[in-house]
């Protein structure tokens, strides 16, 4: 979803970072301009690469400590880290102190920062017109069909599960 609305705001250098080729491969098709495999190679320093020395924004979306750091360790001078992974209580980070100095920042986003009356329409309207394909992350379970739905989240199969019920 961030590579998508990345894309409706304009922005020229999308990079997607994943474990999974597949998550990958769906990444380019939505709009990331580069992609990065995590297990095969240094995320920070192709970021670093393909941005020119480091990138003005990035999101975290894992909750995970070290992908979050390496979220922050890739941002240029002034670049601006979200935070929108959401870790169990108590899951702590850290960094090196010296790469928030030069103005870097990291903000926690809590649903999107949006105003939900003004932004759900907004994105209707973006699917409407097909530049937010929401619909691409998402599979429908029934109820009866809950363990699965967790495992293929787990695994990395499916982004978004949803359960229906009845």
């Amino acid at each position: 979803a961030a590579i998508m609305a990345a894309r409706v705001c304009g922005c020229t250098t999308i990079i997607g970072v994943d474990v999974k080729p597949n998550r990958l491969e769906l990444a380019r098709e939505l709009g990331a301009t580069h992609t990065v495999n995590a297990a095969e190679t240094d995320s920070v320093e192709e970021i670093r690469r393909a941005t020119g020395g480091g990138a003005d924004f990035s999101i975290e979306t894992t909750a995970s400590p070290q992908v979050f750091r390496q979220a922050v360790d890739c941002l240029g001078q002034l670049g601006v880290c979200g935070l929108i992974g959401a870790a169990a209580l108590g899951t702590e980070a850290s960094f090196d102190m010296n790469t928030i100095l030069f103005g870097r920042t990291v903000r926690g986003i809590i649903e999107g920062d949006s105003i939900p009356d003004v932004f759900i329409p907004q994105l209707l309207e973006l699917h409407v017109q097909g530049r937010f394909s929401f619909d691409r992350l998402v599979k429908f379970y029934d109820l009866d069909e809950v363990n699965k739905a967790g495992e293929e989240s787990e695994s990395g199969e499916v982004f978004k599960p949803i359960l229906r019920m009845g």
